[in-house]
């Protein structure tokens, strides 16, 4: 046994301290997860604190068939999805520059360059900005994300090569050259 399932036991044990320390691994990651999905800091919030307390519900039912993050990961996802279907969190929170013409994209600091990204990565479909960001900012494996989403691997691959045509499809239609992405 790990140390992260370790962690685990412990919780379903009722320890405290060791939610705290999963909790202080992996908060960031998850944090970031919900909100690129929902868009939404508050509601990033709220489910950051509902996903917590599954873990601490749920430990005893951790089976350690995979990284605990990846379960967190799962649950974070589970809870994020039932949200985004009350409400419509991916097209909402985009701001006026999505609306810009190519010439205005003439960005040259790192910053910007991040924040045009950002601004493609929200006019994605949430499968594909969630697939991309499992794959890409969490850099989880394929089977991993498999896991996380409940489908297959080639399902996976497919939805990574379209969420990615689409994004130069996007990127192309700022007036942003793709191959300084791709």
């Amino acid at each position: 046994m790990n140390e992260e399932q370790e962690l685990i036991k412990r919780i379903s044990q009722g320890d405290e301290e060791a939610l705290k320390m999963v909790y202080q691994n992996t908060s960031r990651n998850v944090y970031q997860y919900i909100f690129r999905l929902c868009n939404n800091k508050e509601t990033a919030e709220d489910l950051m604190i509902e996903t917590y307390t599954q873990v601490w519900l749920s430990a005893k039912r951790f089976k350690g068939d995979s990284r605990v993050l990846t379960w967190i990961f799962g649950i974070a996802r589970n809870l994020t999805m039932n949200e985004i279907k009350k409400r419509d969190y991916w097209h909402g929170d985009l701001t006026d520059m999505e609306n810009c013409g190519p010439e205005q994209f003439g960005f040259t600091h790192e910053r910007e360059t991040e924040d045009l990204v950002n601004i493609a990565i929200r006019q994605l479909s949430v499968k594909h900005r969630e697939i991309l960001d499992l794959i890409f900012m969490h850099e989880m494996s394929y089977e991993e994300v498999a896991k996380i989403l409940n489908i297959p691997i080639n399902t996976v691959k497919t939805r990574i090569f379209y969420a990615k045509e689409k994004l130069k499809e996007i990127f192309e239609n700022m007036g942003v050259n793709k191959d300084a992405f791709f």
